[in-house]
């Protein structure tokens, strides 16, 4: 009898054992793009990456910067390669559209920084910003869905398409503000909750 209990309990360990490893996937979530994973906009820093903090279980590290282009996120590309084992969140692209960069040479650093992030044991998702209204719709949302099919990794299209006709949700032409940065941030979770 007490060998049956003591059998029962090491089975039951075990289960929860293989439970929580997997559950836990990754060590961090990293932000990684350009203003608006920074939080351009935003009050008191309340960016995507704030919000999305307030519905994980793991630290989320906003790594966004104004302006960048892919080429940037290229070029530092080694500050987010520190993470190992990370969830990396990519969203570029818009800036290059602004600086009039060859679609052909945005997709190649995608690619870039798509590769180096899975060589680094790194679960990529990328993001596209909008895919109705501005005039970088077409091209770049299918050059970036291409993309993340030709890689096999998680694509969000439009995380801005659910509240672009409200403009309250927004501090300029195209940037949130917190509201509307909080609703970013919801829709990313709901896409990406099924890897934890």
């Amino acid at each position: 009898m007490f060998k049956k209990f003591f059998l029962f309990l090491f089975l039951v360990c075990v289960m929860v054992s293989c439970s929580n490893n997997k559950q836990i996937k990754f060590n961090n979530i990293v932000c990684f793009g350009d203003s608006l994973t920074e939080g351009y906009g935003a009050t008191e820093g309340k960016s995507y990456p704030y919000y999305l903090q307030q519905l994980v279980n793991v630290p989320v590290i906003n790594k966004g910067i104004d302006g960048n282009t892919t080429k940037d996120g290229l070029d530092r590309l080694d500050d987010i390669l520190q993470f190992k084992n990370a969830l990396v969140i990519v969203e570029f692209g818009a800036n290059d559209f602004f600086h009039q960069v060859p679609m052909s040479q945005t997709k190649k650093n995608i690619e870039s920084i798509i590769k180096s992030l899975k060589q680094n044991n790194d679960i990529v998702v990328l993001v596209s910003t909008e895919d109705n209204h501005l005039l970088i719709a077409n091209n770049l949302y299918d050059t970036l869905k291409t993309v993340a099919k030709e890689n096999n990794i998680l694509f969000i299209d439009g995380i801005l398409n659910e509240i672009w006709n409200d403009r309250s949700l927004f501090s300029d032409e195209v940037h949130p503000n917190s509201d509307g940065y909080k609703l970013v941030a919801d829709k990313i979770y709901k896409n990406i909750k099924h890897l934890f």
